[in-house]
């Protein structure tokens, strides 16, 4: 891949949601299919001419100004009227006119707060969400909420719609509405995003620490925003440090995983550490514990000086014990089902994960079967072991990880020789 279509790939990322947010204000949430079109637009355009004419010197103001430009030609072949403003910024051609860093914050909070508009299912907030304010493709984003492609396609499609019906306002709401209604969506889409970063199963690149810098990033406006600075606000971006100073350690020369266990905790970044520190205790003056307070405690981070071994492993699994009780889902199940195999041993761990009601709906996902693969090779059922590996690859939707659990399934095969 060129430095260009590289550069371009983590721009567009950062950048998509904020072009929506800011094109769909000129024009109105009506015309938001249109808008998000005229983004495409803008980096197939980019993609087509980068390459060949060089990066140009603002390169977000150049995605601006062309998705202005498509938009504005999108609206006149519909036969739409163009709004002054787009009209005459499209007219300018200018690869230097672009808001601040300050109005685009505002644009994207008011986009993400559009599309957890309480109206919408908790299932169609978060997909919502997580395609227009983040720009995860359908495939990633059903990936991330354990969930058919088609489902979440389908989902976006009557959220939209809906939206539209309700003629919904892009104007943020009141103060008490966004924290009451709709931050613990919004917290939960960042959540999401960070975790299709740091664990990609439907994309050619197994992990991308861009997507979870990006929601970290997100999770800092939120917290540094008067509107959203609430406990359960910082308690996210506490989790989110503490995840994210981990990245540098995760990947070997050859792009593979290193385990927790094996991992140089002299990589983990200490600044992020720290940062993670301060939004945690920004974040223990509230009231009521969200699940990123219960979360924040669990990673290995927060005693990055210290090894596994002496990481109190019966502390997390109370901890998980805790947050399946607050929040329960199947992702949580499997997380507190690995947290009790350290904590009592695979065979506990096992007999959990098999009588798990909550897991009954997951039981073709990739999360699934990796962990009953480990699970079973920790039991030395090498071939059980082998057969969860191999369905696991089955799963994978890209070439890397794919090819992670064929070696694993070969490896427990042939210890079993």
């Amino acid at each position: 891949m060129s430095d260009a279509h590289t550069l371009l790939a983590d721009l567009f990322r950062r950048e998509a949601g904020r072009l929506v947010a800011m094109l769909t204000r000129r024009v109105g949430t009506a015309r938001i299919d249109l808008v998000e079109d005229a983004v495409q637009d803008a980096l197939i355009a980019a993609m087509r001419t980068w390459p060949l004419q060089g990066i140009p010197r603002n390169p977000p103001a150049w995605l601006h100004t062309a998705a202005r430009n498509a938009l504005t030609d999108r609206l006149r072949r519909a036969r739409f009227e163009v709004p002054t403003e787009v009209e005459s910024s499209a007219e300018k051609a200018s690869d230097t006119s672009f808001p601040g860093e300050e109005a685009l914050q505002d644009e994207l909070l008011n986009l993400i707060a559009y599309c957890c508009h309480p109206a919408l299912s908790a299932p169609a907030r978060l997909s919502l969400t997580l395609r227009l304010a983040c720009g995860l493709g359908v495939d990633e984003i059903a990936g991330a909420l354990l969930a058919t492609p088609l489902s979440v396609a389908q989902r976006i499609v009557r959220a939209k719609r809906e939206l539209r019906d309700l003629a919904v306002s892009f104007e943020l709401p009141p103060v008490r509405e966004v924290v009451e209604e709709r931050l613990p969506t919004i917290l939960q889409a960042i959540y999401l995003l960070f975790d299709a970063g740091y664990l990609s199963t439907r994309h050619e690149q197994w992990s991308r620490p861009m997507l979870c810098m990006e929601a970290l990033r997100l999770a800092r406006i939120l917290a540094a925003h008067p509107t959203t600075n609430e406990p359960p606000t910082h308690a996210l971006a506490a989790l989110l440090c503490f995840a994210a100073a981990r990245l540098p350690a995760r990947i070997d020369r050859d792009g593979q995983p290193i385990p927790l266990a094996r991992q140089d905790r002299s990589k983990w970044d200490r600044a992020l550490i720290a940062e993670g520190f301060r939004h945690f205790d920004a974040a223990i003056g509230g009231g009521a514990l969200s699940r990123y307070h219960t979360g924040a405690p669990l990673s290995p981070a927060r005693g990055a000086a210290a090894p596994l071994a002496a990481t109190d492993l019966k502390a997390r699994l109370t901890h998980y014990d805790a947050l399946d009780e607050l929040y329960p889902s199947a992702v949580v199940s499997l997380n507190r089902i690995i947290a009790l195999r350290y904590a009592q041993g695979a065979r506990a761990a096992l007999d959990e994960f098999i009588s798990s009601s909550s897991l009954q709906d997951v039981q073709d996902s990739l999360v699934y079967r990796a962990t009953l693969g480990e699970l079973h090779a920790a039991l030395g059922d090498h071939e059980s072991a082998a057969v969860a590996y191999r369905a696991a690859a089955d799963l994978a939707g890209n070439d890397a990880l794919a090819e992670l659990f064929r070696q694993r399934a070969v490896a427990v095969v042939e210890r079993s020789d």
